[in-house]
């Protein structure tokens, strides 16, 4: 159609946190879940016992092309204050190329897990997407369950339960 606007519509998040309880280890939870099923989602930071999820940038702008693009802004003002030292004035200019950064705000989710007497706690907290918060429900229900351990019998019972206590223990 002509003469409309493309509106691209953000992909909306929701604040998702859930905790689990698995028998799996703690490295094979984490080995095994894969993004490779949730669209545009990358593995931002990865740890011993956590990864951090966010959305795929679009284009590769970060903080150290950021920082050279200010370096040279600041070194080009300092060469024009031989002009005149009124090009001084526009130092904050070089403040710009930090914008972009500043005002980026995509989602991101830390998904951890934890060993802990046999048991692994799996927790995840943060904003997460409709596709990778459905994914992650799956995920983690398809994880093992914790059994639980068959509660102790008191097979040796020293005597203490059927003793009965003599008149002479309380007299003195």
């Amino acid at each position: 159609m002509r003469g409309q606007a493309v509106i691209h519509k953000r992909t909306s998040t929701v604040p998702y946190q859930i905790a689990a309880r698995t028998s799996r280890p703690a490295q094979e939870v984490l080995a095994q879940f894969d993004l490779e099923r949730v669209p545009a989602t990358v593995v931002a930071e990865r740890g011993a016992h956590y990864l951090v999820i966010r959305p795929a940038r679009r284009f590769r702008y970060g903080a150290d092309l950021a920082a050279g693009l200010a370096i040279a802004i600041v070194l080009a003002l300092l060469i024009l204050t031989a002009v005149t030292p009124v090009v001084l004035v526009a130092l904050p200019v070089a403040f710009l190329p930090a914008l972009p950064l500043l005002l980026d705000h995509r989602p991101d989710l830390a998904l951890s897990a934890i060993e802990d007497d046999g048991e692994t706690r799996v927790t995840a907290h943060g904003q997460a997407s409709p596709d990778l918060a459905e994914y992650l429900d799956r995920y983690l229900e398809s994880l093992p369950p914790v059994e639980p351990e068959p509660p102790e019998t008191d097979a040796e019972d020293d005597g203490w339960a059927d003793a009965e206590m003599s008149e002479d223990f309380f007299s003195e």
